[in-house]
């Protein structure tokens, strides 16, 4: 099985908001993709206004984060990261801690490495969920 293919939908009608497990000050995220071979999801995540993530966070897999309202500010890189932005972070690639003042909204492509196991600790597996409604 691989992701869904679509064509092009309203975000609005796809999937539902939900709090993100573990997640900080009511994170919710909105799953649009997702393969359940591979762990590989798209996903939507909104941070509440004064959200602060005060972890450095890395991972054992690509993602690729586009802030689509608001910015975050990268306490560590002393970077504020606006609207429209666009990053790719390799595996192992530290980012964070964050500050979320005003709110922000991002869309995020996780892919894992197809020569490893799956991690349960950064996929959708761990919340136990199967195809996006």
């Amino acid at each position: 099985m691989a992701k869904q293919e679509f064509e092009i939908r309203d975000v609005d009608l796809v999937g539902e908001w939900r709090l993100v497990e573990g997640g900080y000050n009511g994170t919710m995220e909105k799953i649009l993709s997702y393969d359940p071979e591979t762990g590989n999801y798209t996903r939507m995540l909104k941070f509440p206004p004064q959200t602060k993530v005060p972890d450095v966070l890395d991972h054992d897999f690509c993602e690729e984060v586009y802030v689509v309202d608001g910015y975050l500010i990268d306490l560590e890189k002393k970077i504020t990261i606006a609207k429209e932005s666009y990053g790719s972070r390799l595996p192992g690639m530290k980012h964070g801690p964050y500050d979320i003042p005003l709110g922000c909204t991002t869309i995020e492509f996780r892919y894992q490495d197809p020569s490893k196991p799956i991690d349960k600790e950064c996929s959708l597996i761990k919340a136990k969920l199967g195809a996006p409604r």
